[in-house]
């Protein structure tokens, strides 16, 4: 089949150049679509949005659609996808940075435009992904140390809860390592408080919308038993599908839970902390009890250990004092 030059050259001897240079692409089998890559950078968009919507969370889906709105169409959306190149990216990243930016925002951003260009390159429309062959490093994220807490501060927070079901939500987090989202989402049937274990099956994901976990898999963790018997009750005393409701009865929001009760009581404890610094705080203490890096990953949900080790096993302030005494304590049986 042949396939006609993308555009018309002004002598012979330029489209024989081209000629020349498409049999060689075809000899090595690097030819690409040239009329193809003379499309927009957003003719790729609608089909990797359609891409995402059945495997993405609906607060990643608006969050690439805010990274392509905002930042990706302005600058590329009417370019011809052959006429990106790395250098184009790399100016783009540093307008981006030098407008303020976050790192976070520079690097989402960057992701989505790489991936709507894979799409191009699969097609065998380019060569090759310019984000792929830019130069520099992406910015880093900084790194804060989130907080992880002894039960003493669990119950200092639940204590500052306006509710009592919002106590119960604050401890259900920190002796379970539940995400938020898993937590709000928990229905009476996910408990059975006499096997002490509660089946995680969905997650609230933005404000009401419920979807499965972030994994996109259900696991079971077992709770201590004092958590057990107070979750007991709390439903023989409560009615309705969900564990923790709003006033009304109904799925409670995300935002509004940080609102009406999580901020007010953090303040009023003198501490600086999140909802999900309460994971960090459950494999903290799962560790304190002798669980293995593979049984924290296994109550969190993480798909792999690494996930684990790197951003929730943490040594809690003055553990480490503790840990040292045991030291001692083995050393001393060989001594």
């Amino acid at each position: 089949m042949l396939t006609p030059a993308p555009q018309t050259y002004p002598t012979k001897a330029a489209a024989d150049r081209w000629l020349s240079h498409k049999r060689v692409d075809l000899e090595r089998g690097r030819a690409v679509d040239d009329r193809a890559a003379g499309r927009p950078l957003a003719d790729w968009w609608p089909g990797y949005l359609t891409f995402i919507q059945g495997r993405c969370r609906p607060s990643t889906i608006a969050n690439y659609e805010h990274a392509w709105r905002l930042r990706i169409a302005p600058w590329f959306g009417t370019t011809a996808v052959r006429h990106i190149k790395a250098s184009s990216v790399e100016e783009w990243l540093a307008a981006m940075t030098a407008s303020g930016a976050s790192a976070s925002k520079v690097i989402e951003a960057h992701g989505v435009l790489k991936r709507v260009l894979d799409r191009p390159v699969r097609d065998g429309v380019l060569a090759a992904n310019p984000c792929a062959t830019r130069r520099g490093a992406l910015p880093r994220r900084p790194t804060t140390e989130r907080p992880v807490l002894s039960p003493a501060q669990v119950e200092q927070l639940a204590a500052h809860m306006r509710r009592d079901d919002d106590r119960l939500l604050v401890r259900t987090q920190a002796y379970t390592g539940l995400r938020i989202g898993e937590a709000l989402a928990l229905q009476r049937d996910d408990i059975d408080a006499p096997s002490r274990t509660i089946r995680i099956q969905r997650s609230v994901d933005g404000t009401t919308v419920v979807g499965p976990t972030k994994t996109h898999a259900s696991r079971t963790v077992t709770m201590p038993t004092r958590l057990a018997a107070a979750l007991a009750s709390h439903l023989t005393q409560t009615s309705g599908e969900w564990v923790f409701p709003n006033r009304s009865g109904g799925l409670r929001r995300y935002r509004t839970f940080r609102r009406d009760s999580w901020d007010p009581a953090a303040r009023a404890a003198g501490m600086t902390v999140t909802p999900h610094d309460l994971r960090a705080t459950c494999a903290s203490l799962l560790i304190d009890a002798g669980a293995s890096i593979e049984d924290v990953q296994t109550q969190l949900g993480h798909q792999d250990p690494i996930t684990t080790l790197a951003l929730y096993a943490r040594v809690r302030p003055g553990r480490a004092d503790a840990l040292a005494d045991k030291m001692d304590a083995l050393i001393a049986e060989v001594s």
